[in-house]
């Protein structure tokens, strides 16, 4: 009887258009929009930079800019007002007697400005202040044995900073933050339409009474509606992730050389799915007490928002934490654990604990919502409304 149940209400669903668009289109063409518009991004950073020069500027000054790889010189009586104007991404002057004051033992001082919220202009300004601190360190260093100093005397030591990462480290970073962002709210949103329709939608419709009234045990209809819930959220999840690897692979270069997915793809999907499975069953849990808890549909959707929106701050929590900081705490708490096994994933780290510790934690929290959701629904006043 519960198999019957599910197969009529997911057919149901999938009749319904809007299903097929929120659960399937929607997905798919939100992450190749992502997709292009990051690849674009990354490679926004490759042209060039215009940086307006002060006409006054000494020619020494010049010289070390033109040394600057990346970058567009436009000479200007107004560097500032180019800025401005969105016309240069950096305004840059320095004393027009630059050459003379360093030759007089003076400090001669240089200016750059842009705009704080420009990426382009504090990239500009990173790399012009790096330039510029090379040329002074030699020029220190110059000086000092100049006087017989040794430049040991005033450099003990050296720093040097190294990534313990073997790949692109930036294009991970951003793949990681995509997947975990695309997989989850396609695996959330593929269900509300059906949460929403199949109980608070009923419950308006004043079709639950007539349901209700069958010989069949509320236990079969409840496991039935969750199910088609859970499977929708799956094909939404599914449909996510193929088109996630799909769109890396095809339309991206940078992101694609540093997911290497052909080196692991079995491990790789099999961890996903499993992933997206569990999750799916929780959410669908979750989905159906707050579909029970609303009146109708409208009710339904204004408590699903914010419950939404809050399932999005293990999103925000973890954006910080490198993937060699995931513990198994990350693993065991319910939404937290499916973002940190996709960051996992996307860097390379296939651990078979992480997998069981995310779908034993998923199980004991599947259980316990989904007894909320049924003793809600034995409850007429739940399951038929306040009216």
């Amino acid at each position: 009887m519960t198999w019957y149940i599910f197969q009529k209400e997911l057919k149901d669903s999938l009749r319904d258009s809007k299903t097929i668009l929120l659960s399937v289109l929607l997905p798919i063409v939100f992450i190749t929009g992502m997709l292009f518009f990051t690849e674009k991004m990354m490679s926004d950073t490759d042209e060039q930079i215009k940086v307006a020069v002060a006409n006054s500027t000494d020619k020494e000054i010049l010289s070390w800019l033109k040394e600057i790889k990346g970058l567009e010189l436009i000479p200007s009586a107004n560097p500032l007002k180019m800025v401005v104007d969105g016309k240069a991404n950096v305004a840059f002057s320095a004393d027009a007697d630059f050459s003379l004051q360093l030759k007089d033992k003076k400090i001669p001082k240089v200016l750059f400005q842009a705009d704080p919220t420009s990426t382009k202009g504090g990239n500009a300004q990173e790399k012009i202040a790096n330039a510029f601190t090379l040329k002074k360190d030699k020029l220190v260093q110059s000086r000092l044995l100049e006087n017989n100093i040794d430049p040991k005397e005033i450099n003990p030591f050296q720093i040097n900073m190294k990534s313990i990462s073997k790949g692109d480290d930036q294009s991970l970073y951003i793949i990681s933050i995509i997947a975990q962002l695309i997989i989850v709210l396609a695996v959330l949103m593929g269900g509300i339409p059906a949460a929403n329709d199949l109980f608070a939608g009923e419950k308006e419709r004043k079709t639950m009474e007539t349901l209700l009234m069958t010989p069949v045990h509320r236990i079969h209809l409840i496991v039935g509606k969750w199910l088609t819930i859970a499977v929708l959220s799956m094909i939404s999840g599914v449909f996510s992730v193929i088109s996630f690897i799909l769109g890396v692979n095809l339309f991206t270069e940078k992101l694609a050389i540093a997911l290497k997915l052909d080196q692991n793809v079995s491990f790789f999907t099999i961890s996903l799915l499993v992933g997206i499975i569990f999750f799916a069953l929780l959410v669908s849990s979750v989905q159906i007490i707050i579909s029970l808890f609303a009146n109708n549909l409208k009710e339904a959707q204004n408590y699903i928002t914010p419950i939404t929106t809050g399932a999005m701050i293990p999103y925000f929590l973890l954006i910080g934490v490198s993937v060699n900081e995931l513990t198994t705490t990350h693993f065991l708490i319910p939404f937290l654990n499916i973002y940190a096994l996709i960051k996992q994933l996307i860097y390379g780290i296939y651990d078979i604990n992480s997998i069981l510790l995310v779908s034993g934690s998923s199980v004991v929290f599947i259980a316990l919502s989904f007894f909320i959701a049924y003793t809600m629904f034995m409850k007429s006043k739940w399951v038929l409304g306040k009216n």
